[in-house]
């Protein structure tokens, strides 16, 4: 059977944060493969040669083994010593007749190719980016998971281990990676540096499942006590199915309970089901992106037995429009959520990351918290703790989105905390656009006609699920009385404004209550004065009569 593969805190008093953000842009896309058109190299460029995977009868001899790849002009790359799969290399215009001289073979089980993902990544270089994705802001996925709630019984654990099979990590200027690491593996040079020629994409999905919490620095993971597992198994340009499946069975023999797989493909390979089957064996509940062809087409490794395929869902719960869906699918989840960049404008910071790439590790950070709450617990027992108590959805998946703290409550946990209305709120600030629509910064001086103001961040504590119920601008004359303005998002400031200053109030509410927070009143509006006329030329002298 041939499969080509295509295609990461708050104390227990925050119940949870809801930061009200506008959309600034549209979601990231994750990493998306197809099949490449020429066969990239380990480090993602192009090559003269292909990739063989071989699986052999037992029992057959090595000579004969190397006999028979020696008649095909094979070279032997590596060996997954585990799933007893050679990797052969062979040049590009012979791989078909060397597919087929295998296929012939008494001595081989399987061959397959070796396809290698191609990443397809879209990602804004809005420096506001972080604080504007949507309603709630980054933090709407861990709110509609109840994790927030889930984390009065347990931010995750240190015994358990999470890994993150996918291009390694970035950690300068990221201090919310700080002691968060218990290992790496760099599958493509066979040492512990899974830094130096690291992708972007690991280090936001790596970060959606364990960036720490309570530091104040940055945002945090869906399992913050949990431990990560650094597992190169590619680059942003693409990753070999070998080395994934080299990066599982060494993710499987160290320990780790949860790996995340956030790469997605079309067709079935023998090596990666191998790999997820002997990974499960060893214990282990395994996360997949479905892909992000908003299609009813069957991926892998989402789709494969042992492994738990994640959709992605928007803030408003309805399927992401990029997410693949369908009955194969096992669970939904969250995409757009906030986590480590390595680079925005050529520095380190947050930022939502969206596609279905985003939306598997939000399963594995949640796997770890049942872990974490019981580490007596078997991977079966997780996974039919995730999908039997998922909230069902609105499109086609198996089981629906996961609810983290539904799923501990299923394995005996409850949340200590009583529920509550919202409170505590933090008021928004006034916002004006800068540099085309949707890049904005707080407003420092007083705005001028024609600038668009933009609400801005405010925060509420509170039992989830929490919502924004209304968004009410206000202008305010000199003696302080201020009267509606408009309701929405943004406000483009007209000349009848001039002298009035303006403010916003949002309110959240849940099934509790409500609050309303109000900003600061700006400024007076003034008028950006006119450009001065360009000076008329002198007149020339008249000439002297002689």
């Amino acid at each position: 059977m041939q499969r080509t593969l295509l295609c990461r805190r708050w104390p227990a008093a925050l119940r949870v944060l809801l930061i009200l953000m506008v959309v600034v842009g549209a979601a990231i896309s994750p990493v998306i493969a197809t099949d490449a058109a020429t066969n990239p190299s380990r480090s993602g460029g192009p090559s003269s040669t292909s990739r063989i995977l071989i699986h052999y009868q037992p029992g057959k001899a090595p000579a004969a083994i190397a006999g028979l790849e020696a008649s095909v002009g094979a070279h032997l790359a590596k060996e997954i010593s585990a799933l007893q799969v050679r990797v052969l290399e062979v040049p590009d215009a012979a791989a078909d007749n060397v597919l087929a001289v295998m296929r012939r073979s008494d001595q081989v089980d399987y061959a397959e190719r070796d396809v290698v993902l191609q990443a397809q990544d879209n990602l804004p270089d809005d420096p506001s980016f972080p604080q504007a994705y949507s309603v709630g802001g980054g933090a709407w996925g861990w709110t509609m998971t109840h994790t927030t709630q889930a984390w009065d019984i347990t931010q995750g654990n240190a015994n358990v281990v999470v890994a993150i099979l996918d291009t390694g990590i970035k950690t300068a200027g990221l201090g919310d990676f700080t002691g968060q690491i218990s290992s790496t593996w760099n599958v493509l040079n066979g040492t512990s540096d899974a830094t130096t020629n690291a992708g972007n994409h690991g280090t936001y999905v790596a970060g959606i499942v364990g960036l720490a919490l309570g530091n104040n620095i940055g945002s945090a993971g869906f399992c913050p006590g949990c431990r990560l597992m650094i597992i190169q198994v590619g680059t942003d340009s693409g990753a070999f199915i070998s080395d994934i499946a080299s990066g599982l069975v060494w993710a499987a023999d160290h320990g780790a309970r949860v790996a995340n797989m956030s790469w997605a493909g079309t067709a079935d390979s023998s090596t990666m089901q191998s790999a997820t089957n002997y990974a499960h064996s060893k214990g282990m509940v395994m996360t997949a992106a479905a892909g992000n062809s908003n299609c009813d087409c069957v991926t892998y490794p989402a789709a494969d037995p042992f492994v738990l395929g994640v959709a992605g869902v928007d803030n408003a719960g309805n399927k992401a429009g990029d997410s693949n869906f369908g009955t194969w699918v096992s669970v939904a989840a969250p995409e757009g959520n906030m986590t480590a960049w390595p680079s925005i404008n050529g520095a380190p910071g947050y930022a939502p990351v969206g596609g279905t790439s985003s939306a598997a590790p939000v399963v594995a950070g949640i796997a770890g918290l049942l872990f974490s709450a019981n580490t007596t617990l078997t991977n079966t027992q997780v996974e039919q703790a995730l999908v039997s108590t998922a909230v069902p959805a609105s499109f086609s998946v198996r089981s629906g989105r996961v609810d983290a703290l539904a799923a501990l409550a299923s394995l005996g946990f409850s949340d200590p905390q009583p529920p509550s209305a919202p409170f505590d709120a933090v008021a928004p600030q006034v916002m004006i656009e800068t540099n085309g629509d949707w890049n904005y910064q707080p407003l420092a001086a007083a705005p001028q006609v024609g600038q668009v103001l933009l609400r801005g961040q405010g925060s509420w504590t509170g039992s989830a699920p929490m919502s924004l119920s209304g968004v009410q601008w206000q202008r305010c004359d000199p003696t302080g009385v201020c009267t509606a303005a408009a309701t929405a998002a943004k406000y483009t400031v007209q000349a009848t404004d001039s002298g009035y200053g303006f403010r916003i109030a949002v309110t959240v509410a849940n099934g509790l209550g409500s609050t309303t927070a109000i900003s600061a009143v700006s400024a007076p509006v003034g008028i950006a004065p006119s450009p001065s006329p360009s000076p008329s030329p002198s007149p020339s002298p008249s000439p002297i009569p002689s």
